[in-house]
Order: C-alpha cells, then sequence, then structure tokens
C-alpha cells in the first residue's frame, strides 16, 4: 500500500509537470473505485481551469483549482504514471486526465480501493476531517502526540497507525520508526513519557524524510509520476525480515501479529 512518503514523492514529483498547466479534458474509462467517480461534477469543474497546487494530508493529495480540488487516495495498489497518449495503456486504468499543452496522467488501480472525489472550495470532506495531525507538520510536536496518548490503552504500534490519531502512518513506517527509537511495537501508547513522544516523533521523521528522499519504497504497486519505482526498500531494517539478523545486535527479527497486520521488530533492541 502505498503510504505517507510514496504520497508525497508523487506530489513532489507531480508539482514540476503539472502546476500551472490547464486541465482540457478528463477520460473516465472505469468509474467503479472504492467511491464511484463523480465523473460529470469533475469533467465540469475542471475542463479548461489551470491547476493552482498541489497539497497532501496524509495519504491524500488534493490538486486544487480556484473553484476546489480534486482528491486522490491510491488505496491499496494505485499509482498515477505520465504518458504521452491518452489511451489507456494498462488494463485497470480508470482515468486518464488530459493536460494542455499535451500530457497525460493515467490514474491505475487494480484492486479499486483507491479514490477520486470533488471537494468544493471552503469545504471540508469526510475523509479528511477525521485525519489527525501530519508527522511531517512543523506543528505536530510530541506534546501532542503524548496529549492524544494519554488515554489511549492500546499499543503504541496501533496508535501510530490510526489515522485519526496520526495521518499517513501505514505498516511499514510504523514498523520502521519503533525500531529506530527503540520501542517495543507491544508497549502501551499510554505509558510513554514525553521525552519518549518527543524521540518516537523524531524519529518517524528521520524514518519518512528518508523515504522520500529515495522516493518511495520498492514494493510491487509502487511507482512515481513517471513511472520508476521507489529505492527504501533495500535499507528496510525489520520490516518483512522475519527470522534476519538485526541489524544492530544479530538477534533474529521476530513478527507477530497486531490488529491482523503483521509487525516486525527486535526483542533485543525494543524495549
Amino acid at each position: 500500500m502505498p503510504e505517507l512518503p510514496e504520497v508525497e514523492t508523487l506530489k513532489r514529483a507531480l508539482t514540476p509537470l503539472i502546476v500551472g498547466k490547464t486541465f482540457d479534458r478528463a477520460v473516465f474509462t472505469r468509474p467503479d473505485l472504492r467511491f464511484p467517480i463523480p465523473t460529470e461534477t469533475l469533467e465540469r469543474e475542471l475542463s479548461g481551469k489551470r491547476l493552482r497546487g498541489i497539497s497532501r494530508k496524509g495519504k491524500y493529495l488534493l490538486l486544487e483549482v480556484d473553484s476546489g480540488a480534486m482528491l486522490w487516495h491510491l488505496g491499496m495498489s494505485g499509482r498515477v504514471t505520465g504518458r504521452d497518449t491518452p489511451a489507456p495503456q494498462e488494463k485497470h486504468t480508470h482515468a486518464v486526465f488530459c493536460f494542455r499543452p499535451e500530457l497525460y496522467l493515467h490514474f491505475v488501480d487494480p484492486r479499486r480501493f483507491g479514490a477520486i472525489l470533488w471537494v468544493p472550495k471552503g469545504e471540508g470532506h469526510t475523509l479528511l476531517d477525521s485525519l489527525g495531525p501530519d508527522p511531517l507538520a512543523p506543528s505536530t510536536t510530541g506534546q501532542t502526540l503524548y496529549d492524544q496518548a494519554r488515554h489511549c490503552r492500546g499499543p503504541v504500534k496501533n496508535f501510530l497507525m490510526n489515522a485519526r490519531r496520526l495521518a499517513g502512518v501505514g505498516n511499514i513506517y510504523a514498523c520502521e520508526t519503533l525500531f529506530e527509537a527503540g520501542i517495543s511495537p507491544r508497549r502501551g501508547a499510554h505509558r510513554l513519557s514525553l521525552k519518549t513522544w518527543d524521540r518516537l516523533l523524531a524519529c518517524l521523521r528521520k524514518t519518512l524524510e528518508k523515504s522520500i528522499a529515495a522516493g518511495g519504497t520498492t514494493l510491487r504497486d509502487f511507482y512515481s509520476a513517471d513511472g520508476t519505482p521507489g529505492y527504501f526498500a533495500i535499507d528496510l531494517a525489520v520490516y518483512g525480515r522475519e527470522n534476519a539478523p538485526c541489524p544492530a545486535c544479530k538477534t533474529p527479527v521476530a513478527r507477530i501479529v497486531q490488529s491482523g497486520r503483521s509487525t516486525f521488530f527486535c526483542k533485543t533492541c525494543q524495549k
């Protein structure tokens, strides 16, 4: 699943490509995503409009025009690639966005958990309104997370992955961050001190920024806007490495299941 770094990477790749360009038209080949694509609304609101900017909130992208923003979510397997033709090149192409001069963005999503929606200017959206703070936002501090976690009785791993608590952190980066911080994924979120939350947030930002700089992770479904994969997966310390030696102490990496998701960690280094 594309996580925050993958979405931020896509945003940074798209910005010089399309910001300032004009939407010509949109071609919807399969509007049957998790939420039906509002094709008529998007065609009406985007046609002939200049793209003013692209912003990110958690794992969501907002492509902004004067009257509002088109909201994208990549779901489990979505990707966006630039092409030199509006003709769909892949079986699971759901939409093609055509810009002037000729540039075509293809939204591909084999598993159909992604979203292409419309947010009118000045209005919120239910998918965005419930999101917690963004870990990369300067306004997010260790105190922010400490205050939220005080009444949270679940493990810290679940806290990190709860989008209502913290936007955009998925399984890969939760595992990697907890390893970097030396914190067991089993520890109760409410038991962490303010000092520990400061350290954890610093490690989370370090992990996310490292991945963004490298272009995201090389999981099979993620590609950047130019079609190239990310390159962070080779540096993963624990995720997906069950029984491999811990890079710090050589203890075999352990795997447990938390809330139906695999958690990878080092029993020696993480307390």
